[in-house]
């Protein structure tokens, strides 16, 4: 029990620390971000670049569809609701699970269902094994956890809700 209480102690702490650097800004980097990390925001950033050119000119050049008219009818809770996904998913590593989580909760953001489900299912292009070995690093370095618990923590309902295959990748990735 007393264990549960620390690993959702150390959750809620990072999570607050994490929401705090951040700072609302989707843009920035944090100071404790890894390289992997700043590797998969600058490519991620060059697809959006190139997305948005190639949607301008297809705008130019094309005439709205029904389905560029659909799209705009996606509610403003759903849009915000995808908006805030990935900004846990690329900017605080955050698991599948606890971004789901953290969307959905009277502690977090508290969307209506449709609106997490609407954000999951559109949430792409995440890689949750570089989140599992980010946040790994993170507990590593600045906390100074074992291997195991580190293991512990990554797995565990109370922590950050990776899968027992994302946290074994991040425990084969840890530099020694």
């Amino acid at each position: 029990m007393k264990k549960k209480l620390i690993f959702g102690a150390i959750a809620v702490l990072v999570l607050i620390v994490g929401i705090s650097l951040s700072g609302g800004k989707d843009n920035e980097k944090s100071s404790q971000s890894t390289t992997a990390q700043q590797e998969r925001t600058t490519e991620s950033e060059t697809a959006e670049a190139e997305d948005e050119s190639e949607t301008t000119e297809t705008k130019e050049s094309a005439k709205p569809t029904a389905s560029s008219k659909s799209e705009s009818k996606v509610p403003m809770e759903h849009q915000a609701a995808l908006k805030k996904a990935q900004s846990y998913a690329r900017h605080m590593d955050m698991s599948e699970a606890g971004v789901r989580e953290q969307l959905a909760s009277s502690y977090g953001e508290s969307f209506t269902p449709e609106a997490v489900t609407y954000a999951m299912e559109h949430l792409e292009g995440i890689d949750w094994e570089a989140n599992a070995l980010a946040k790994a690093k993170s507990y590593q370095k600045d906390m100074a956890m074992s291997t195991e618990s580190i293991r512990e923590q990554l797995t565990s309902d109370y922590g950050e809700q990776f899968t027992s295959e994302q946290a074994d990748y991040a425990i084969q990735h840890l530099p020694s």
